[in-house]
């Protein structure tokens, strides 16, 4: 069977399923030099906008004989009920007729968080009391950032792993709200809670396959929002519990849902460049680094530059491998 995935960055996912057996093929914005060892062909989105990504899968996908499968920012390419989810504005209003809690929107002149209303991995968002157009003004709730990953079958849904999200670390040259990655598993009294609101929203937005929901851990947790696709935490939980999560996926949209238990910790760490930069060499199968750039291209200051991948026996020590593989990436590239 062959795939072809279409997102921003795909990485994960090709990895994943190309390990699952399949034949892999990619439509993505960024073309790292270890997707090249999971996809058979990557083809490059440029400016362009989502009707022309449509038509491309589409056409990409008759011509290899392959299916489908959308991940980060092309989530609703195929599917515009996801629209709801993806847009801020109106997922909070079906937040609120449900019941789940969430930081509540403000007005202007309030203080408090501007982020946009489409958008994710924490990317221009800001302190203010001023709304702009395509924005939302959100209450900020100081806590700690974690995530639920779920599987659904449209019928039941299993939560099979909690997460600390990293985000705006500076030892990895983020800022400010940016994601920078994830520890599987995030240890806290309240997973259970946490695993069956993930659980509960995906029955209640009809969501199938996996699915995740960022959260904000403080008095309770609040919803933040829901990835109805992929997350990035794949690379956490797979390499935690020795699951394969792209064929999780499958199973569960073949109605079969399956246990994940986390063996050990794990993390993925995104590195930012802190300046612009030409990569000097591409460690390409070195299994601590991920999403790897190619050798002579060039980074601006502030582009995600790789991602460094450890596990351990603590939260502590996978974080401590994860700098001292950040330092080594920093060395070789």
């Amino acid at each position: 069977m062959r795939f072809l995935i279409v997102g921003s960055n795909v990485r994960n996912v090709a990895e994943s399923a190309r390990k699952a057996g399949f034949e892999v093929f990619a439509l993505t914005k960024h073309d790292d030099a270890d997707l090249r060892l999971y996809a058979k062909e990557v083809y490059l989105i440029k400016e362009e906008g989502k009707e022309s990504v449509k038509k491309r899968a589409l056409d990409i996908a008759e011509s290899v004989n392959a299916e489908i499968v959308t991940t980060s920012g092309y989530e609703s390419l195929f599917n515009k009920k996801l629209e709801e989810i993806i847009n801020k504005r109106k997922f909070y209003k079906k937040l609120e007729n449900l019941g789940f809690d969430f930081p509540e929107l403000l007005k202007n002149g309030e203080w408090g968080i501007l982020k946009p209303e489409i958008g994710g991995g924490g990317e221009s968002i800001e302190f203010s009391n001023k709304i702009k157009e395509g924005y939302i003004l959100q209450r900020f709730i100081d806590g700690i950032p974690c995530s639920v990953s779920v599987l659904s079958n449209g019928k039941m849904a299993k939560a099979i792993a909690v997460n600390k999200m990293l985000i705006g670390d500076e030892r990895f040259n983020a800022s400010g709200f940016r994601y920078c990655g994830n520890i599987t598993p995030f240890k806290t009294e309240w997973a259970k809670r946490l695993k069956k609101i993930g659980e509960e929203l995906a029955m209640a937005f009809d969501l199938i396959g996996n699915i995740g929901v960022d959260f904000v851990l403080a008095d309770k947790p609040y919803v933040l929002e829901i990835n109805p696709r992929f997350q990035g935490s794949l690379d956490s939980i797979e390499w935690s519990s020795d699951c394969n999560l792209f064929k999780l996926h499958l199973e569960a949209i073949n109605g079969r849902l399956h246990e994940v238990k986390q063996k050990r910790f794990a993390g993925r760490a995104i590195l930012f460049t802190d300046k612009d930069k030409i990569i000097r060499r591409s460690p390409v199968g070195n299994p601590f680094f991920a999403d790897i750039p190619k050798k002579g291209d060039c980074y601006s200051k502030g582009d995600p530059l790789v991602s460094v991948l450890a596990s351990g026996k603590s939260e502590d020590e996978v974080m401590r491998k994860l700098l001292s593989r950040k330092d080594l990436a920093l060395r070789l590239l």
